[in-house]
């Protein structure tokens, strides 16, 4: 745990100060985006290396529906509490225009979400072949040194992000209701259905505190803890990230407009923010970037912690 934050705070320093060239800096996105196909593809091999996850793959879906389905639900009964409580009022009062994020760096997530469900799959056939021994041997330290990698890149991103920053402090301090909401809610859900399904506390507690982040909670679980949970945690939070595109558009016109960030969860920021924009009242997209901006941030410091417990 103490090399992830580490690493994730080097990276905030080193992007905030501008103190790496400009070439990494600019291409922070796609170093995360590599090392998590590596750290995919490694978790993948571990499923086809360990037979019993194997047998339990089946198992293991469906408590990552039930993880999945608990989480949204108790995250919006948990936004729209706080919502009701601390904001009856509330009007949206800035345009999309807010929202500035330059086009050549905007995401293209569907088209990640299949490069790292390819990623994850073809690890597994890697692991059903017989593979050296000097192979398995060497990688737990090579994903170890991947996942400090990608927890970097997530610090530059952090880093770069200075105007994100400025826009939360000027929106106000309700733009982290959502994310106050989202997080306790997952992390609630996620340690009662654990409970339930013979985890720990803190086990379920560290799948939801995914907040639909797949590629990130998923590995660190699986290195953290094991690949079992880890897998658990994966499909759970995809699961969360298409159950959030699908019943967005019918909550749209039936939750207050914070609600409706809270079952994409950390998604918000890039996912499920096309439908989000195109469903919600004006000004929605900057709630729901800062929303996924500010739950990503604290995924990479609560699974571990949580797994500590």
């Amino acid at each position: 745990m103490a090399a992830l934050l580490i690493s994730m705070f080097l990276g905030v320093v080193l992007a905030w100060k501008k103190l790496l060239p400009a070439k990494i800096l600019t291409n922070s996105g796609k170093i995360m985006t590599l090392s998590l196909v590596f750290l995919l593809c490694t978790m993948g091999l571990k499923i086809g290396l360990d037979k019993a996850t194997l047998r339990n793959f089946g198992e293991y879906g469906l408590q990552a529906l039930l993880f999945a389905v608990a989480t949204i639900v108790l995250s919006l009964a948990m936004v729209s509490l706080l919502e009701k409580v601390f904001v009856p009022e509330f009007k949206l009062s800035f345009g999309e225009e807010a929202l500035n994020i330059p086009k050549e760096e905007q995401p293209h997530p569907y088209r990640l979400t299949a490069i790292v469900l390819a990623a994850f799959f073809l690890g597994i056939i890697i692991g059903l072949i017989p593979l050296p021994a000097g192979v398995t041997g060497v990688l737990p330290s090579l994903t170890n040194w991947a996942l400090c990698l990608t927890v970097f890149a997530v610090g530059l991103e952090l880093g770069q992000n200075k105007d994100i920053w400025k826009q939360i402090l000027s929106v106000g301090h309700f733009v982290f209701l959502a994310p106050l909401g989202v997080a306790v809610g997952s992390i609630l859900a996620g340690m009662l259905m654990g409970k339930i399904l013979g985890w720990t506390w803190g086990e379920g507690g560290a799948v939801g505190a995914g907040f639909g982040w797949y590629s990130l909670s998923g590995v660190l679980i699986s290195e953290l803890h094991s690949v079992g949970l880890g897998t658990i945690a994966f499909l759970s939070n995809i699961l969360r990230e298409i159950l959030a595109i699908i019943i967005v558009p019918f909550l749209a016109d039936r939750l207050g407009k914070l609600t409706l960030l809270a079952p994409g969860g950390a998604t918000t920021m890039d996912t499920t923010l096309p439908v989000i924009a195109a469903v919600g009242p004006p000004g929605i997209a900057i709630l729901a970037f800062i929303n996924g901006f500010v739950l990503s941030t604290f995924v990479p410091i609560l699974v571990p912690f949580l797994l500590s417990i």
